[in-house]
């Protein structure tokens, strides 16, 4: 990601890139959509998807206060967090957010919960990437939204490029909740 934007501003073109924060991202990835998501994105069956079926199902938390446990609850959302499948099955569940950015037109960089969008163009083209900006958000927000859970999305927006005149890098950086 980094590579293409600096080449995007080396070659005199505007970028654009929006940091997508999503908030408790782990513990909103519902079980039923991840298995559903698995067994028709990926083709996962029979004994593998029975074995992601026992690893997301019955699991709990619970406070301890001394020697007791206090609240016990059944999660129905939730992956592992500090595990090694735990960040892999969230990426598995949010595959088709890629989609979603790259029907915009636009690049995503995902890794774990951590999502960016960014694309570049010509500087008289600004006002169609701002325009795709827009859409892109827009329209991952109300994914995330469908996919229960991602109630509370932050953004934050940067955009770059060169002066001719000078040849000094403008960026600005807005922020919205």
């Amino acid at each position: 990601m980094l590579s293409d934007i600096l080449q995007a501003v080396d070659r005199g073109d505007l970028v654009a890139l929006v940091l997508l924060d999503l908030s408790a991202a782990f513990d909103t990835v519902d079980q039923s959509i991840l298995i559903e998501r698995l067994q028709q994105t990926f083709g996962i069956s029979d004994t593998a998807l029975c074995w992601f079926q026992s690893y997301q199902s019955s699991r709990t938390q619970y406070v301890r206060r001394g020697p007791n446990k206090l609240s016990v609850t059944y999660l129905i959302c939730s992956v592992p967090q500090g595990s090694v499948l735990g960040p892999i099955l969230f990426v598995l569940y949010t595959v088709d957010l890629f989609r979603v950015i790259d029907t915009c037109g636009l690049s995503p960089h995902m890794y774990a919960d951590d999502t960016q969008v960014y694309g570049f163009c010509r500087p008289t083209a600004a006002t169609t990437l701002t325009a795709n900006i827009t859409d892109c958000v827009e329209a991952a927000t109300s994914w995330m939204r469908s996919n229960r859970g991602f109630n509370r999305i932050q953004t934050r927006h940067s955009s770059c490029g060169v002066r001719p005149s000078d040849d000094n890098i403008n960026c600005q950086l807005r922020h919205r909740c």
